[in-house]
């Protein structure tokens, strides 16, 4: 998850006074708008139960800060709130999720009313959850799952994602909501109806497969997941494996397909949009996939010279995050966090790239 505070507004309180207000955006998508002095609570909150494990707060001023101050502060808010993200206790906490939920409902003068929200499957099925407008990710998620039957203890391995089709209905995973975000109010935000939330796997280790197969509802979701993707040519099976999976799809044997799936060059490897990159020339455009413990990135000039980069898992130990590498940050930090590595050799650096790639 990536924290940025791209615009702050200066503003009047009733009394005539000044203040800031800070836009805060979560992986791209503004998350809910806040003063310092409401953080600054939470914040005292928060350490009454987690003492020094919190980060440190940016203190306060006293005095008419100068715009010098005011852009530290700003920064020092966004590393502030990307640390509490990050910590797998403090993200998890009912604190911020209470925090969370009502900053993101006052920012959107959402009322909690009841809803039906509707969450698809990868292969169109739709899942209508009665839910409320203030209901977090996770209990919608709960939700979904429930009415499709899933074991409790399995759902850990699913999670919401935003996705999109295009008018040539090019799908497109556009993030992953978090779980103290609340859906409604993101798929409301976007204001167009060419996006959707989705249930997907939420791991990159395809042997994880294996865990779910005692479960039929679990099963099925992997199936319509795995037969999406290879319809969408993200991975790539061999001729013969081609026609063993289409055989197996029409007689509909989905232990069977999702068996040999595990044998398919690129199963599991999430793929994001084409975008150009200075790498070869200026008109290249690379496809970037993650999966198997490797970036796999595939450069396609206009001239059709071409080359594959695949760097493993292993030597990625920083890198930097703009807009549209969110995702493919998403995907990296889940992959690395099921391999053996600490924390201390990760380092995310927002805002910033060393790619020099953009959306196209």
């Amino acid at each position: 998850m990536h924290i940025s505070i791209p615009v702050t507004e200066e503003l009047a309180d009733t009394l005539g006074g000044r203040y800031v207000l800070y836009s805060v955006y979560l992986e791209g998508f503004i998350l809910f708008k806040v003063r310092y002095r409401d953080l600054h609570f939470w914040d005292e909150q928060m350490h009454d139960i987690f003492g020094n494990e919190l980060p440190a707060f940016p203190p306060k001023h006293y005095l008419a800060m100068t715009k010098s101050m005011a852009e530290d502060r700003r920064l020092m808010l966004e590393q502030y709130l990307q640390e509490v993200v990050t910590n797998p206790v403090l993200s998890r906490s009912d604190i911020l999720f209470k925090c969370f939920k009502k900053l993101q409902l006052e920012t959107f003068r959402i009322p909690s009313i009841k809803v039906i929200l509707k969450v698809y499957l990868p292969d169109g099925r739709l899942v209508k959850v009665d839910s409320e407008t203030s209901d977090t990710a996770e209990r919608v998620l709960e939700a979904a799952l429930y009415k499709l039957n899933l074991s409790r203890e399995l759902m850990e391995h699913f999670s919401l994602f935003i996705t999109h089709k295009d008018t040539n209905a090019v799908f497109s995973v556009m993030k992953r909501v978090a779980p103290f975000e609340i859906p409604f109010i993101t798929i409301w935000n976007i204001k167009n109806d060419s996006f959707q939330i989705d249930i997907r796997k939420w791991y990159m280790t395809p042997s994880t497969d294996a865990i779910l197969m005692g479960c039929t509802a679990a099963v099925d979701l992997l199936y319509a997941q795995a037969v999406q993707e290879l319809e969408m040519n993200w991975c790539k099976p061999t001729e013969q494996q081609t026609t063993a999976l289409k055989h197996l799809i029409k007689t509909d044997n989905k232990g069977k397909f999702l068996e040999l799936m595990q044998q398919v060059e690129h199963y599991n490897y999430q793929r994001l949009d084409p975008c150009s990159s200075d790498y070869l020339d200026g008109t290249t455009m690379v496809t970037v996939s993650v999966g198997n413990d490797e970036l796999y990135c595939s450069f396609q000039t206009s001239d059709n010279k071409s080359e594959i980069i695949r760097l493993h898992i292993s030597k990625v130990t920083r890198w930097h995050v703009m807009h549209y590498a969110f995702l493919l940050s998403t995907w990296l930090k889940k992959m690395l966090s099921e391999q053996p590595v600490t924390k201390e050799s990760l380092e995310i650096l927002d805002n910033k790239t060393s790619a020099n790639t953009r959306k196209r």
